[in-house]
């Protein structure tokens, strides 16, 4: 797993998740946006707060990819 040099809006994280899997970063993204806001006020169990700390702790870990 690795950080997307080119598919970034912010680190890179979600773009190379996104490589990896072997997905679109776009669908991922939307995902990501569903877990954050939730939908209809469901949040799937994960606070806002735990996808902010999540994806800041692999912006930090996750090295810079192609």
């Amino acid at each position: 797993m690795h950080r997307s040099s080119s598919d970034k809006w912010f680190g890179g994280v979600l773009g190379g998740i996104a490589q990896t899997l072997g997905v679109s970063s776009a669908l991922l993204r939307i995902v990501v946006i569903i877990l954050f806001f939730g939908i209809g006020g469901l949040s799937f169990g994960i606070a806002w707060g735990a996808v902010i700390i999540i994806y800041f702790l692999c912006w930090m870990i996750l090295p810079r990819g192609f």
